[in-house]
Order: structure tokens, then sequence, then C-alpha cells
């Protein structure tokens, strides 16, 4: 797996403004993430080390059930009601705070280790489950953020 490098500068996200970004190396290496991930045909999710939404893709909006607005997910939290998580159970019953901070993407981000992992989301009526890899992503050893793919099965 590639070690990718790169630094955040604030964590605070206006949904119209791309993140400040600090050079890292002589370059701004988030900055080729955060089109990347923009662009991606896949669903997949980038993350601040405070699990605030830097980029998405048009996909993970799809994905995750969320607005496809421009401003549907970034500069907000992943936790501040973006995506409905529920159990696995036949009551479809809303997870826990305990459970919700095991969720791939933040589970990336508490470790600092590669976490993969099952999602139920609730939107509206309709439910699906997602399987969800996540890569913590690092400058100088500390956990700067997460990048998570997401797949419906």
């Amino acid at each position: 797996m590639a070690h990718i490098d790169m630094s955040v500068a604030s964590t605070e996200v206006a949904p119209d403004v791309v993140p400040t970004l600090r050079l890292v190396g002589g370059a701004r290496p988030l900055e080729a993430w955060l089109q990347a991930v923009g662009e991606a045909e896949e669903p997949c999710l980038l993350l601040d080390r405070d699990g605030v939404v830097l980029a998405a893709s048009s996909n993970c909006h799809t994905a995750l059930g969320v607005s496809t607005r421009r401003d549907g997910l970034v500069g907000r939290g992943l936790l501040e009601d973006v995506i409905d998580l529920i159990d696995f159970s036949a009551a479809r019953m809303r997870l826990r705070p305990d459970e919700v901070e095991r969720i791939p993407p933040l589970f990336a981000l508490s470790t600092g280790a590669l976490a993969r992992g099952l999602m139920r989301i609730r939107s509206g009526a309709n439910t699906w489950t997602l399987d969800a890899i996540a890569t913590p992503l690092r400058v100088g050893g500390a956990v700067l953020g997460s990048l998570t793919f997401f797949h419906r099965v």
C-alpha cells in the first residue's frame, strides 16, 4: 500500500471553499486528493481528523442516501446526522454512540489502522448495507484524516 503524506491547516470547511492546505515536502498532496475524491466514479469520502467531510464523490452521496447538492456532505461532520446508521436487527434501531465510533471511516481515525466493515444505512423508508474500507492518512506519524471507499451489498 502506498504511503500518503498530507496536512490540513484548518478543520473548518465552508461548502464553497477548498480547505486551506499546508505545504508538505514542497507540495500540497491533500489538494490532489480533494480533486480526485470529488471527481471519482467510485463512492468515496475524505474526512479530516475531526470527522468533518473534506470531499465526497457524487456516487458517495448516492451510496449514503444524502442530497447530491454540492454542499450535501462537504464541511459537515459525519456524525452530525449526515447519515442514519442502524443496526442489523429486524428492528433497525439507530446505532448507539459507542457503535457509531466503530464504523470504518471513524475507526480508521481513532485507531490509525486500516478498517473494514459493513454499515447499514437508512434513508426515509429505504435501508441498505454498505461494505466500507477506510485507511488513515498521516503526516509525520500523526493521523490527519481518513479515506473511505464504499460498495453497496
